[in-house]
């Protein structure tokens, strides 16, 4: 989606020989971006959250930026326009890409 190493488009177009040739999918890990796609960090870091400890800050900083929340807050209105939880439609994203595998 918008958080990790895998974009979208490496997802949907750009692996689908391997997919095809090769018969792999992908293990879709934290398709919530660790909360990201809930709305947890759209204020910041909360405390409590996975982000605040010590061995994630570093993964905080360069993730968590101003770039990625804009992008969530795009993805909240598609969420909108579907009367759906912005977690819910991650979720249906995993669900419905036949190449991926929930982790």
């Amino acid at each position: 989606m918008v958080f990790g190493c895998l974009r979208v488009m490496q997802v949907e177009s750009e692996y689908l020989p391997l997919y095809k040739n090769h018969g792999i999918r992908l293990t879709t890990w934290s398709p919530l971006a660790f909360g990201v796609l809930t709305g947890k960090y759209n204020s910041g870091v909360p405390p409590d959250s996975i982000f605040a400890l010590e061995n994630y800050k570093n993964l905080s900083s360069q993730s968590l930026v101003d770039d990625v929340l804009k992008k969530v807050r795009k993805l909240q209105r598609i969420a909108d326009e579907l009367d759906v939880p912005m977690f819910q439609l991650a979720i249906a994203w995993c669900a419905a890409n036949c190449h991926t595998l929930p982790g």
